[in-house]
Order: structure tokens, then sequence, then C-alpha cells
């Protein structure tokens, strides 16, 4: 695997409904089979292949906090504050909640929606309240309108898909990565993700997750 960095996506190449190419910075990388899996701006490259998404893209927000003695051993995540709260394996708080309500590419953090995690993770742990925030950031999750992940083929012969994740999708990279390859190597869904195809939105085969996390869309 090669990985090329500093490299953006500025086209991709279709003839007679198949892919021939990606278009870079840096040249065109010939290619008969491309997976999309860009995360909150996987829209923004299936459009270059006429495809419009049923996704959302947010910004997604969290902090960290500076370093603590060991106090917290495991992830707590409340629907009832809306927040969780872990603690890394090198001492710093990391709290996050919800996505943003607004659409958006913004990756930085917007103080009232700190200010509301910071607020909910003292409802469950006032002492947290002495820790100082060391740095905040935001990435960008898509949502899907059934909170279910997308993966699998689409209507360009030899373009694929992997998104739709939301909030999730760190967590299920290695389930995702490993039928997503299936998918792509046999040109055909994986039995694992069959149900999670671009086209269910159109069939009416909704799978509604919106309750599956605490916090995830």
């Amino acid at each position: 695997v090669d990985l090329i960095q500093n490299c953006e996506v500025t086209g991709l190449d279709i003839e007679g409904g198949s892919v021939t190419g990606v278009r870079t910075t840096r040249g065109l990388i010939s290619a008969r089979r491309v997976a999309l899996a860009a995360a909150g701006h996987s829209s923004v490259l299936a459009q270059m292949a006429g495809l419009r998404l049923p996704l959302q893209s947010h910004p997604l927000q969290a902090l960290v906090s500076e370093l603590l003695e060991p106090v917290l051993g495991c992830v707590v995540m409340s629907n009832a504050v809306h927040v969780y709260v872990s603690q890394a394996h090198k001492g710093e708080l990391v709290m996050g909640a919800g996505v943003d309500a607004y659409n958006g590419y913004g990756q930085r953090g917007a103080a009232h929606v700190i200010e509301a995690q910071m607020a909910a993770a003292l409802e469950l742990f006032p002492i947290f309240g002495r820790a100082h925030v060391l740095r905040t950031w935001g990435g960008i999750v898509d949502v899907t309108p059934d909170a279910s992940p997308i993966v699998g083929l689409t209507p360009v012969d030899g373009l694929y898909l992997n998104c739709g994740w939301g909030t999730g999708g760190f967590k299920g990279t290695p389930g995702s990565g490993w039928v997503y390859a299936h998918t792509i190597a046999h040109d055909e869904p994986h039995p694992l993700c069959a149900s999670f195809a671009l086209d269910r939105f159109k069939r009416g085969a909704l799978i509604d997750e919106h309750g599956a996390a605490a916090v995830a869309h």
C-alpha cells in the first residue's frame, strides 16, 4: 500500500459509466476500481462522479484536559446529559458529545458547544471542574437519514462507497474494512454489508440505528 500525503483529489475520470482514474494535484492515478472512504467529505468526492449521496456533514467537537493522575478506568457515556468522558493512557481526559446541529466543514471548536460538553461532564463528575482544558478541535462526520453506514457498490462501475458512519466510524473500522475489501475484490457486496447498500434509500429498506449508541447521532 502506498500512502500519498498532500495529494488532493480534484476529480474522477469516468468513461462509459465506469471509473478509469483519479485526478489529483500530483497528477492522474489510473485505476479500474476506486474506493471512497473520506468520512465527512465523502459526498464531495461522490459529486465528482455525478452522485448525490443521502448524507449530511456535521462538525463533531471534542476536547482534552491537562494530564491528570489515573482516575477513570473506562469510557462513560450518558444519554441523560449527552456527553462521553474517558481518560487516555497518558492521563488527559477526553470529552465529547454529539454532532453540531448545523451542517458544515469547519474543523474548529465552537465555544458554546464546548461549554455544553463541560457542563454535562461536570454533572457526572463535579471534581473534574478543577481540570484545565488543554485543547479543542473539530472533525467532520457524515450522517445518513437512518444513522447507518453506506457500504457497497455505486451506479458507477468500479466505484465503491464506505461512508455515513457518523461518530461510529472509528469503532467500526476493522469490520467495515474487511467487508469493504471483499466487496471491492469481488465486485459484489459481502453478505455482512449487503443490507447497507446505497439503493436501500430508494427501496425504502432503511436500517434505523438512531438509538444504537448513547450519543452517536
